[in-house]
């Protein structure tokens, strides 16, 4: 999997580093790149321009009939994406997963003992997993298709009912986002459709330093609430539904907060912040944000305010966001 590039001038520069006169060698210098490249909108656009750089110069190339090849299955493969969506949206799983299938193929992530190939939807998400990386390899950024790809086939499995299938997808799209939080969630779905609850609560310990704005850990709450109303433990229940209102006011909590109430004796008041800070406590359940994330976020604010402030606003902008810590207002 290739990095992508978007100055298409600056990509044929160094393609012309490659050619020696030789019209069969520089062709096939060409032909090798478009190989190379992810089914994105941004490669279809350089494919393009490749195509008609290739027709001028190369104009009795047989390679000039296949860029144009190349460019209409770049075009059939995003009408497959946007089919799948489409798909998926009208709950025809079948078909998504088809279309998917049909533009991923049998690829799987690439392993490579020197480097380590991933895609991140956030920039956030490389600043953590990066900071929690130990093995020493280069990373190399690539397009964040392949891993939709495989989080979109694992939705679909999931909804079919296909779990082997499904985790075997979600575990391909983890190789190329270790630190995905939607990955982890779906995960943990699995793990409690199949009743496997000690294995979701394991993977709520390994997805929690991932987590990085209010949605992700109203999620991490209601999912906790889930098990503690399936193992009847309803004073924990009630402490994490209110946790993760406060994080965001979803139906999902509501919901479950209807369910308690089907319980007799059930108290349903919202219990004070240091009862909740207790409950949790008791259970060993992380209350609040991971200190190192939120640690991360500051740094990276603090370092970047000069040269990159933008990056900067992003990172306390993330800071404030998961604490609702006021001071930090002046520095978005």
């Amino acid at each position: 999997m290739s990095e992508n590039k978007t100055d298409v001038s600056a990509i044929i520069a160094d393609l012309e580093k490659q050619f020696n006169g030789d019209m069969n060698h520089d062709v096939e210098v060409m032909r090798s790149y478009c190989r190379s490249l992810e089914r994105t909108n941004e490669n279809l656009a350089i494919v393009t321009a490749i195509g008609k750089y290739v027709s001028e110069k190369f104009p009795e190339a047989d390679a000039v009939k296949e860029a144009k090849k190349f460019e209409e299955t770049f075009v059939h493969f995003q009408e497959l994406i946007e089919e799948g969506q489409k798909c998926m949206h009208e709950k025809k799983y079948e078909d998504a997963l088809a279309k998917f299938r049909e533009v991923i193929g049998d690829v799987k992530p690439a392993t490579d003992d020197s480097k380590y190939y991933c895609s991140f939807s956030h920039p956030f998400e490389e600043m953590l997993f990066r900071t929690g990386y130990k093995e020493g390899k280069e990373i190399e950024r690539i397009s964040t298709l392949p891993e939709t790809l495989y989080y979109q086939c694992g939705v679909a499995l999931l909804e079919l009912g296909r779990y082997a299938e499904a985790k075997a997808e979600y575990m391909n799209a983890l190789k190329l986002n270790p630190v995905s939080a939607r990955t982890h969630f779906e995960l943990i779905t699995l793990a409690k459709m199949q009743k496997n609850y000690d294995e979701a609560r394991r993977l709520l310990k390994e997805v929690y330093p991932c987590l990085f704005t209010r949605i992700m850990l109203a999620r991490f709450y209601r999912e906790h609430a889930g098990l503690a109303l399936i193992d009847e433990k309803y004073d924990l229940a009630r402490a994490l539904i209110y946790l993760s209102l406060d994080y965001e006011d979803t139906p999902q909590a509501r919901a479950q907060l209807n369910s308690l109430a089907k319980h007799r004796g059930v108290d349903l008041s919202k219990p004070s912040a240091e009862a909740v800070k207790q409950k949790l406590h008791e259970y060993d359940i992380p209350c609040g944000p991971a200190q190192s994330v939120y640690n991360l976020a500051l740094y990276i604010g603090n370092q970047m305010k000069k040269a990159y402030p933008d990056v900067a606003k992003m990172a306390f902008g993330i800071a404030y966001d998961i604490t609702h810590y006021k001071p930090l207002l002046k520095e978005l």
